[in-house]
């Protein structure tokens, strides 16, 4: 762990940041847009698509490229993208020179699983369409990463094109969150109100049971996943659901993954992009497109 990931894991355990996360899961602010072209550097290179259900927001570097990479935000699926995946998206276009696209989706209470994940599977056809000849990569957190793998289990299940390669930070995959271990985690867990959680998981169930592999990906087959990079932090209430998916996706027929268990990090650490270990996982992104360049 890094000297700066020690000093954030040191403030956040003195902080109010764990009420601040459930006040924003509980009542989420759709005031701010932070995915306006005005709030980017180069808001000329901003495509904005509007779909009927959601948004496709696309930054397009200046040289032209076949490389794409598509961002499915976290949020406890009921907060819209930060100026955190703001930075992603620009961090994409500026260091790698890929078009970078954020699939804006349908969120909660608004709507739940059984609106959001077709909606979602239709905006990324939708961006294929557009861009025929791209080669796509995708990069996920939290709950946005357990949407991620409920896409993939559908494109795979409907036979159509898959990523070239999937990065995951922090993956929400078991709503459920029945493992006894992380009601003992939640003491120490210095960011995740587990109370909210439970509570948005069953606004965003809506009528289907937690269970449900379009709610809880953990419950799908991992088979022919493709290629998949699992980060996630050792101080995560969701440390025993991550490790499970681990061993199914190591397990799985088809699907090739690569796991980085990280100690002390936070959930989701990529939101705090400056940290050397956030800079590890786009370094990772950024290879596994090189690598298919070969």
């Amino acid at each position: 762990m890094s000297v700066r990931g020690d000093w954030l894991l040191f403030k956040t355990k003195r902080s109010r940041l764990k009420q601040q996360v459930a006040t924003s899961f509980l009542h989420p602010s759709r005031r701010t847009d932070h995915l306006d072209p005005s709030n980017f550097k180069q808001p000329d290179q901003v495509k904005v698509v509007p779909l009927e259900r959601g948004r496709l927001v696309t930054l397009l570097p200046e040289t032209a490229t076949r490389k794409h990479v598509v961002i499915f935000h976290g949020g406890a699926y009921t907060v819209p993208a930060t100026d955190s995946h703001r930075q992603w998206v620009e961090t994409i276009v500026a260091s790698m020179g890929a078009k970078a696209t954020m699939l804006d989706f349908p969120l909660a209470p608004e709507n739940t699983a059984v609106v959001t994940v077709p909606a979602s599977l239709d905006a990324y056809v939708e961006l294929q369409a557009e861009y025929p000849d791209d080669q796509f990569y995708w990069l996920a957190d939290s709950s946005g990463a357990g949407l991620a793998l409920v896409l993939l289990q559908q494109l795979r299940a409907k036979q159509r094109p898959m990523p070239a390669a999937t990065v995951l930070v922090s993956p929400w995959a078991d709503l459920a969150m029945r493992d006894p271990e992380i009601v003992k985690r939640h003491q120490t867990d210095p960011e995740l109100p587990l109370q909210a959680m439970r509570q948005v998981a069953a606004n965003y169930a809506g009528n289907l049971v937690l269970d449900d592999p379009l709610v809880t990906p953990l419950n799908g087959s991992m088979d022919h996943l493709g290629r998949v990079s699992l980060w996630y932090g050792t101080t995560e209430l969701l440390l025993p659901d991550h490790r499970k998916l681990a061993d199914q996706l190591k397990q799985a027929d088809g699907t090739q993954v690569d796991v980085h268990e990280m100690k002390n990090m936070l959930h989701d650490f990529l939101m705090w992009p400056g940290l050397p270990e956030s800079k590890q996982v786009f370094t990772t992104l950024q290879k596994m497109m090189q690598k298919n360049d070969q």
